[in-house]
């Protein structure tokens, strides 16, 4: 039997409208659902995916400017709002990717702090992420709305992390910025602190944003966004497989061939047809 394929080579506009620009910064969960969605978009929707490792402030500039398409780790409508209100005029919100995150301080179960108020008098050092990360912000608003003098350090998410699990070895009082969905939650028994008045924000998603252009230009990719929504479990599970795996592309594999109910769902009939076998 011969089969015979015919291909229609396509043309250099439709080529460059295959590639999708992803900015992402060095959080857990923003390189989790980054490379969960770039290995989405390559190997099941045909589009070639270029990523960009930056901080937040630039990953919202780049996306008014056009340098960058999409960006899948908008914490809205609170701790990203002066980031995403900047830029506004160029960027638009595409679907909400999991709902009721929370940021806020977070200490070992073992902790004798319970709420945010306990640290009043304390010289506990308060170990933060990147700079311009919006948790930051919300943390020296809670510092000096209850009147604590501890120092706030600017660190990585990694270093934060790393302080975190050797001080609960060590079984030492550490205060830590954190935020849920996060590994740390699967691996360790943490909690946040009371917040009796409510500083940090409580009714906060995680969305999926893109350049009002970039939206218009690549349909099918928006419509895979708009379909991508994670459960608590799927994204907890998806972040732990991604920290624990020699290659984080092998994690996000594992994720996705757990979940194949999941991600066929999200790109039916989104495939683009370039054979045709006659």
């Amino acid at each position: 039997m011969v089969v015979s394929c015919n291909y229609s080579k396509p043309s250099q506009q439709d080529a460059e409208k295959r590639i999708v620009k992803l900015n992402y910064t060095d959080w857990t969960e923003s390189v989790a659902i980054t490379m969960l969605a770039a290995t989405v978009l390559e190997e099941k929707m045909g589009y070639k995916v270029e990523l960009k490792l930056t901080d937040v402030e630039s990953v919202y500039q780049e996306l008014a400017l056009k340098q960058a398409d999409f960006f899948a780790d908008a914490w809205l409508p609170h701790t990203q709002r002066q980031y995403f209100e900047k830029h506004k005029d160029d960027i638009d919100t595409i679907s909400v990717v999991f709902r009721n995150s929370k940021t806020g301080l977070v200490v070992p179960e073992y902790s004798k702090y319970f709420s945010i108020p306990d640290l009043v008098g304390d010289s506990i050092q308060i170990i933060g992420i990147d700079e311009g990360a919006g948790i930051m912000t919300s943390t020296r608003n809670a510092l000096a709305h209850y009147g604590i003098d501890s120092k706030l350090f600017t660190s990585s998410d990694d270093q934060m992390t790393f302080q975190m699990a050797d001080s609960i070895r060590r079984r030492k009082e550490i205060v830590v910025t954190g935020w849920e969905p996060h590994w740390i939650f699967n691996r360790y028994a943490v909690r946040f602190l009371e917040d009796p008045d409510n500083i940090f924000p409580d009714d906060e998603h995680i969305y999926i944003v893109g350049n009002k252009e970039s939206i218009k230009e690549h349909p099918h990719a928006t419509d895979f966004f708009q379909r991508m929504q994670l459960t608590d479990k799927q994204f907890n599970n998806l972040i732990d497989q991604v920290k624990m795996a020699t290659n984080p592309l092998n994690g996000i594999h594992q994720w996705m061939e757990k979940n194949k109910f999941v991600v066929n769902k999200w790109v039916k009939d989104l495939q683009p047809e370039r054979l045709k076998v006659m």
